[in-house]
């Protein structure tokens, strides 16, 4: 997935992107990058989808000796789960301090499936002579103009679908010296990694998702627009209803290992567990399926869900008496915390949410969270995002500031509790 280059970076500028597109990678400083320039947090709400192919000749080889990469890619793509998350929106920021030399604007970024398209919407920043990061995919809308400063964890834009791309996400490039530079570290780009703190790659099976449905999740239903009207009640009786999951794993998952088994309100399975995947497309994996139960009793099921006999998920959902029963319920309460602990006017800020993407729900809805950052008692940002995390800009509180992050989250239509962190700028 993802550009076969980033096409639209001019040939003025090409400095250049193909031509460094097997860069050996390590030319980064240690830990220049002290976050990853999208909101939301890897491998749980952002999942790296290919990174930069570091053979130099028609094979591909990634930066831990793997294949999550194709031939001539020259940077990060790091996917969002949906459409519907990018119309939340999910911020882009600036990597490092420096100056725009180009904006592309104006493209089409609802991208989805095979496309043929050069142009994208993008950002390239240049950080001192030869050094260059660079943003495409990115919505339409870019408020950057080229001559613009810019700091650390400025917004840049938003994650899209714009140019040649199959899914909405991000690619980040790292240019040093005129060829492309691959951040993260392992056994084959070996060295300091180019981030302060490297997120280890997950070796484990985990749920990105779970969404339970009355409907199929098929057409506009399905990924990556995701229109289907999420669920966790059910009316008593016998039922088909859908589930639809979505499976992160170091290596191809498939469905067959796959276990969806219905608990009703006394621990006890219902039926014999066999269900059958209708769907499987994408590199992470989903796949959606159809569930016959006899819901018999009110009160709280659950469906259990295993990979390789794993468990990922034991998740709730109710059953009711009438259809009149079935509303819609607010977000379950989030922890957040500041990273770092201790904000320096040096550097960004991130705020984390920690929750469970599969059950913060209890209706299953994609949730969104109103992000509002006070220095010294004053509102200096607030964005809301389908991401797990967003940025305080660099330079933005002085030492001996408060700093304030607050986050609500919300389903679209109902606010769950408010959670807030506070800390004083050294």
């Amino acid at each position: 997935m993802g550009p076969r280059r980033l096409l639209a970076v001019s040939i003025a500028l090409a400095l250049s992107v193909a031509a460094g597109a097997s860069g050996a990678g390590g030319a980064n400083g240690e830990g220049e990058f002290t976050f990853y320039p999208q909101a939301g947090i890897l491998w749980q709400d952002l999942y790296p989808n290919n990174f930069v192919d570091l053979d130099p000749g028609p094979g591909v080889r990634d930066y831990m000796c793997g294949t999550q990469t194709y031939d001539g890619h020259t940077g990060t793509d790091s996917d969002i789960r949906s459409f519907r998350e990018m119309d939340i929106g999910v911020p882009v920021f600036a990597a490092l301090d420096g100056r725009v030399i180009q904006v592309e604007d104006g493209a089409y970024d609802r991208r989805y499936g095979p496309t043929q398209s050069q142009y994208d919407n993008h950002v390239v920043i240049e950080h001192g002579t030869g050094r260059f990061t660079i943003y495409g995919h990115l919505r339409k809308g870019i408020e950057l103009n080229r001559g613009d400063r810019v700091v650390a964890g400025q917004q840049v834009g938003w994650t899209a679908s714009s140019g040649n791309s199959s899914w909405p996400h991000l690619h980040f490039t790292s240019q040093v010296g005129g060829e492309v530079d691959e951040p993260f570290t392992g056994q084959c780009n070996e060295g300091p990694s180019g981030y302060s703190e490297q997120v280890p790659y997950p070796t484990t099976p985990y749920l990105r998702d779970l969404a339970l449905s009355t409907a199929p999740f098929s057409g506009m239903r399905d990924l990556p627009f995701d229109l289907a009207v999420r669920t966790g009640t059910f009316v008593r009786g016998t039922r088909t209803f859908y589930a639809r999951v979505e499976l992160a794993a170091a290596f191809a998952p498939d469905s067959g290992n796959l276990a969806l088994l219905v608990y009703g309100p006394s621990g006890t399975m219902v039926g014999d567990g066999a269900v059958t995947a209708v769907r499987a497309v994408h590199g992470r994996g989903y796949w959606w399926y159809p569930l016959q139960a006899r819901l018999a009793r009110v009160g709280r099921w659950h469906l259990f869900v295993s990979f390789h006999e794993k468990a990922l998920a034991y998740a709730p959902f109710d059953v009711v008496a009438t259809k009149a029963e079935v509303r819609n319920r607010a977000p379950r309460p989030v922890s957040i915390e500041l990273s770092p602990a201790v904000p320096s006017p040096d550097g960004v800020v991130q705020c984390l949410v920690s929750t469970s993407l599969v059950t913060q729900d209890p209706d299953y809805d994609i949730v969104r969270y109103r992000y509002r950052w006070t220095v010294g008692g004053k509102l200096v940002r607030a964005v809301q995002s389908a991401a797990l995390s967003d940025v305080l800009r660099k330079g933005a509180a002085k030492a001996g500031q408060q700093v304030r992050c607050t986050v609500t989250p919300s389903d679209g239509r109902r606010f769950g509790p408010t959670a807030a962190v506070t800390a004083t700028s050294r």
